[in-house]
């Protein structure tokens, strides 16, 4: 069975990087990821040029791997 962790990535480059970072941070942690899902797509802008890059996932991990 699987569960969906919703977590926030950043990045300064772009927004696959922001997801990449998001999912490799999922891993780094010991769950064992499946397939993960953008919900949300943002960032942000300072002194008129883009900052940082925003993404909201939905990451299936094995319910084992969460507590209940």
């Amino acid at each position: 069975m699987l569960r969906m962790l919703e977590v926030v990535g950043t990045s300064p480059e772009g927004f696959s990087e922001a997801v990449r970072s998001a999912v490799e941070e999922i891993v780094r942690s010991g769950h064992a990821a499946h397939f993960f899902q953008v919900v949300e797509q943002r960032g942000s802008v300072r002194e008129g040029r883009i900052r940082e890059f925003q993404v909201v996932l939905k990451v299936a991990v094995e319910s084992n791997d969460m507590p209940v």
